[in-house]
């Protein structure tokens, strides 16, 4: 009975592993910090469905291929995060569920999602509208609608941007950066990161964040290094590694992220 149902699993993969199209993503990821005294560990699941199949011909790398085609998609994610301070534990569950449309007979670009946590008041609605300026080149307007824990709510404003650079070479390199300016604070936040494709199935990337009262300016910051590799067509595992600075607690610590993805 086990080496039939290992034989069937085996043979689901391997159907979808040379089908040249895919509808439905599936995600799965855990990742920990130590904070201090504190250990933090959270599981995430995250579900995808496209509104029409995507396909996985051609050159562009495969992690790109949805962005390429400008794909429509629903995303319902759940994150389950535990915090242990020795002699105390606590668990929470946070939900997200949103949504991108883009399509190749016009430029534009909307994005909504709206973030929950479990037994609070807080939540985070995001809205984006964007442009592509080329056909692999996306900028973005963000507005952020928050409410904190005390029923305060707020506006913040931000900017995107993406574009897949092709080297002509087989490979490709996505450079992604970000702004976005908190209403309660003189502070803003910054990001920018790039990620270099060997060809479709693999990449390797860096990440780095900031938070500051000017562009140049670091009050606190962070940075990760990257990776993702289709081992087929069909199935991912990534995995980084980030350092995170808190300088105004003094803080210096490392963050993990393993992961999978499945396609079909």
């Amino acid at each position: 009975m086990k080496s039939y149902l290992l034989t069937a699993l085996f043979s689901v993969i391997s159907v979808n592993a040379v089908a040249s199209s895919y509808q439905a993503q599936t995600d799965l990821n855990y990742g920990w910090v130590d904070i201090g005294n504190v250990d933090i560990n959270a599981w995430q699941a995250k579900q995808r469905f496209f509104l029409a199949p995507v396909s996985t011909d051609g050159a562009v790398p495969l992690a790109e291929a949805a962005f390429m085609q400008r794909q429509s998609s629903l995303a319902a994610t759940f994150t389950r995060a535990t915090l242990d301070a020795g002699n105390q534990e606590a668990h929470n569950n946070a939900w997200s569920v949103g949504g991108e449309y883009m399509d190749r007979s016009h430029n534009y670009y909307a994005a909504v999602d709206m973030e929950f946590i479990n037994n609070s008041k807080a939540y985070e609605a995001t809205t984006k509208l964007g442009y592509f300026f080329q056909n692999d080149w996306l900028v973005t307007a963000d507005i952020y609608h928050t409410k904190d824990e005390l029923g305060r709510t707020a506006l913040e404003y931000g900017a995107s941007t993406k574009k897949l650079l092709d080297l002509n070479t087989g490979d490709f390199i996505a450079i992604t950066g970000g702004l976005r300016n908190y209403d309660d604070s003189t502070l803003t936040s910054y990001n920018v990161g790039a990620d270099y494709y060997f060809g479709k199935n693999l990449s390797v990337g860096l990440g780095y964040h900031w938070v500051s009262a000017g562009v140049f300016q670091n009050d606190n910051d962070g940075f990760e290094v990257r990776s993702n590799w289709y081992v087929l067509p069909n199935l991912a595992v990534n995995a980084s590694v980030g350092r995170i600075f808190l300088d105004d607690v003094s803080l210096d610590e490392t963050a993990y992220q393993i992961g999978a993805s499945y396609r079909f």
